[in-house]
């Protein structure tokens, strides 16, 4: 359905909205082809995934992520060394890289939980109901996301030159890339969250509060010296070919997705009520209401980085409306959600970013060793303050217990 129907609308779209040149019409509908194949690979993987998470095996996870990363460096060197259509190339590389996921997992279920993939007819209609609905909300959220993603794309494509799509590209490789150090420490919790929640919610929802902070803390630890540092990283990175307005986009993409991480065990939770119908809706319409909002603000002669802005503030409605979800559908304190969580990151963000702000205002400019010190510095600083006001005192000493069993076995091994 995904290949089908991608495939008639973006052809669509391409042909008839698409803002390139008419050389470019061919590459594009190649590209559109094989990313709705890596997309489709993506989706078959779900199940494998979901039986891996369900059985809390993440080490298993871990090395076909690898694997997968690696492969990608191997295409950004195969690119390299290619004298061709690069782009094409590139494209088809990268579906082939989607396909490492599905059958990685496949195989690795296949032979440790051969019992359970079992292809059995069920003749229980009210099964299938019962997923297709929950599948569909769940869809339907989803959708949301991946629509005010590429839709944002879209209408910057509408309204402004491809050196803008670009901004936002490199842009949300910036906060993906951030976003991963969290992604694993989130899908981790989501098994304990969902089977607690029946037997033992206040459990659920204390590892709920935990993982919602520390997600947040480490995402802020890695965002803060990115955004402090963001002009020298981007021209190591990129040299003198940055697109306009790229620093604008990671900054405020950064700082929307360290605000979505303050719901990490949220989903999970609500998923493990079974009621997500009204939370998937309100969900969407928040997102998407994203669109319309930057059509008109562009329309108006808003500055291009004003999408970003916009979902800084839409981010910070949804975290309220899941917020109020919680409260409505589990035993969810905003009382205790403050202390556990939304005070420490609030105190330890200021801790953060106040002094290194002064810092950054008082420093030399042009310098590029202070440059480098200072990114270490912000990385530092940003850390220690995690330790010092984001962690409550037994989770301390738990961190000071690992830190120092390492220690203890590295230098055995020496």
């Amino acid at each position: 359905m995904l290949l089908v129907f991608g495939e008639l609308a973006g052809y669509f779209y391409v042909k008839n909205y698409l803002n390139v040149t008419n050389a470019s019409i061919a590459d594009a509908q190649f590209l559109l082809i094989f990313s709705l194949i890596g997309a489709a690979a993506s989706v078959v993987a779900v199940p494998s995934n979901g039986l891996l998470v369900a059985k809390e095996n993440f080490l298993t996870i871990s090395f076909v992520e690898i694997a997968k990363t690696l492969f990608n460096l191997i295409i950004a060197i195969i690119l390299l060394k290619y004298a061709g259509n690069r782009l094409r190339l590139y494209a088809v590389l990268m579906a082939v890289c989607s396909f490492i996921l599905p059958v990685g997992y496949y195989l690795y279920c296949r032979r440790h939980y051969a019992n359970l993939l079992k292809f059995k007819f069920n003749r229980n209609i009210k099964d299938y109901k019962e997923i297709a609905s929950f599948a569909g909300w769940t869809l339907l959220g989803a959708s949301a996301i991946v629509g005010k993603r590429q839709g944002a794309a879209m209408i910057i494509n509408l309204f402004f030159a491809n050196a803008l799509n670009a901004a936002y590209g490199v842009a949300g490789q910036v906060s993906h890339a951030a976003s991963l150090f969290t992604s694993t420490i989130r899908q981790s919790a989501v098994p304990q969250i969902m089977k607690n929640q029946e037997s033992n919610e206040r459990r659920s929802l204390s590892l709920v509060y935990a993982i919602s902070r520390y997600t947040y803390l480490i995402m802020m630890v890695i965002s803060v010296p990115l955004m402090f540092c963001i002009d020298m990283l981007l021209h190591l990175w990129l040299g003198d070919v940055i697109p306009p307005f790229t620093r604008h986009f990671i900054i405020f993409l950064l700082i929307s997705g360290m605000i979505s991480n303050l719901s990490s065990g949220f989903d999970a939770s609500v998923q493990a009520t079974g009621k997500i119908k009204t939370y998937q809706i309100g969900y969407t319409v928040i997102y998407l209401f994203l669109l319309p909002i930057i059509y008109v603000a562009y329309r108006l002669g808003a500055p291009v980085y004003a999408n970003v802005v916009v979902n800084v503030i839409l981010t910070l409605v949804i975290l309220a409306f899941q917020i109020y979800m919680m409260i409505r559908l589990t035993k969810f304190s905003l009382k205790e959600y403050w202390k556990a969580t939304l005070l420490p990151t609030i105190l330890t963000t200021l801790a953060a970013i106040v002094p290194l702000w002064v810092i950054r205002l008082l420093q030399p400019s042009g310098c590029t060793s202070f440059e480098f010190l200072f990114l270490f510095l912000s990385l530092f600083w940003s850390a220690l303050c995690t330790y010092a006001l984001g962690l409550n005192a037994s989770e301390k000493q738990l961190l000071l217990y690992f830190v120092r069993l390492r220690l203890n076995k590295h230098s055995r091994m020496g």
